[in-house]
C-alpha cells in the first residue's frame, strides 16, 4: 500500500495528465500520428485472435482503435476507458452508431470492473503513464478471465531521445516493465521492442505535435517546457537529429501480448 505522500504525488499527477489531455482532445487524433500506427497494427493483432466476449481498451484516447474494434474487427462490446474527460467527449465519437461501445471514465490502476469481466484487454500508447506498473498490471489482472488476452504497447526508456530530461529519460526501461508483468501474474506470449517515428519539417512543429497531444507534462513538476534558453538548446538538439524527411519523432515501444499465468 503506498504511503499518503505516494498517493498525494499520484493524485496530483492524475490531475496534470487530465488536465493536459483535456485540452488536447480537439486535435489529439489528426497530430498522434504513431499512436495512429501503431493502433493500426495492434487492430491487425486482435482480428488474428478472433476475439470474443467483453474487450477492454484502456486510456482509449479520442477512441480511434475502440471505434476500429466495432467497425473492422466486430467486436460486439467495447469498454472505452480513459481518465480525461474531454477525450471522451472528443468529435471523432459522434462520427457514427456505436451502440456496443461504452465510455468510462476511470483511473486505469483503480478499475470501476468486477474481477474477471475482461475477456480481452488491449492498450495502445497509454500505460507508461502509470506511476505504478506492478499495481497497474495487477488491477488489469484482477478485471480479466482466467483464458483472456492482454495486447499492449507501451513507450520505453530510449524514445523522444532528442527531449532528454523532459519527457524520454522518464520513461522505464523495458526491463522493469516485464519484470513488473511477470510479478503481477501475467506471463509473456509475444515479446518485442518496436520503433514508431513520424517526420515534422521544423523544430517548431515537432514540438507543437509533442505539446498538443499531451506528452510534455513532467512527473514530479506538472509543467512542461519552460525557458528561452532550454527551448533554444533543444531546437539546436532536434535539429541535429534531421534526416531526409525531416526531423524524427520516434518512440520504442514494448509491443507485447499477455496471458494470465
Amino acid at each position: 500500500m503506498p504511503c499518503a505522500d505516494a498517493r498525494e504525488r499520484d493524485g496530483r499527477w492524475q490531475a496534470v495528465l487530465r488536465r493536459r489531455f483535456d485540452r488536447a482532445a480537439p486535435v489529439y487524433q489528426e497530430l498522434a500520428l504513431a499512436q495512429r500506427q501503431s493502433a493500426d497494427e495492434l487492430l491487425d493483432d486482435l482480428r488474428a485472435l478472433t476475439p470474443q466476449g467483453r474487450v477492454l481498451d484502456l486510456g482509449c484516447g479520442s477512441g480511434y482503435l475502440a471505434r476500429l474494434l466495432v467497425q473492422e474487427a466486430g467486436v460486439r462490446e467495447v469498454l472505452a476507458l480513459d481518465l480525461s474527460e474531454g477525450m471522451l467527449s472528443a468529435s471523432g465519437w459522434q462520427s457514427g452508431s456505436f451502440p456496443s461501445l461504452h465510455r468510462i471514465c476511470a483511473d486505469a490502476a483503480a478499475l470501476p470492473l468486477a474481477a474477471g469481466s475482461i475477456d480481452v484487454l488491449v492498450s495502445n500508447f497509454a500505460l507508461h503513464w502509470c506511476p505504478q506498473p506492478t499495481a497497474l498490471l495487477r488491477e488489469l489482472r484482477r478485471v480479466v478471465s482466467a483464458d483472456a488476452v492482454a495486447c499492449l504497447v507501451i513507450p520505453v526508456a530510449g524514445s523522444l531521445a532528442a527531449r532528454g530530461a523532459a519527457v524520454g529519460a522518464s520513461l522505464r526501461p523495458l526491463a522493469d516493465w516485464r519484470q513488473a508483468a511477470v510479478a503481477a501474474g501475467w506471463s509473456l506470449h509475444t515479446d518485442a521492442l518496436v520503433s514508431h517515428v513520424e517526420f515534422h519539417a521544423a523544430a517548431d512543429a515537432w514540438l507543437q505535435a509533442l505539446r498538443a497531444i499531451g506528452v510534455t507534462a513532467r512527473r514530479g513538476t506538472g509543467l512542461g517546457l519552460a525557458g528561452r534558453s532550454a527551448l533554444t538548446a533543444l531546437r539546436e538538439r532536434l535539429e541535429a537529429t534531421r534526416e531526409s524527411a525531416g526531423i524524427p519523432l520516434r518512440y520504442q515501444a514494448w509491443r507485447v501480448t499477455l496471458r494470465p499465468a
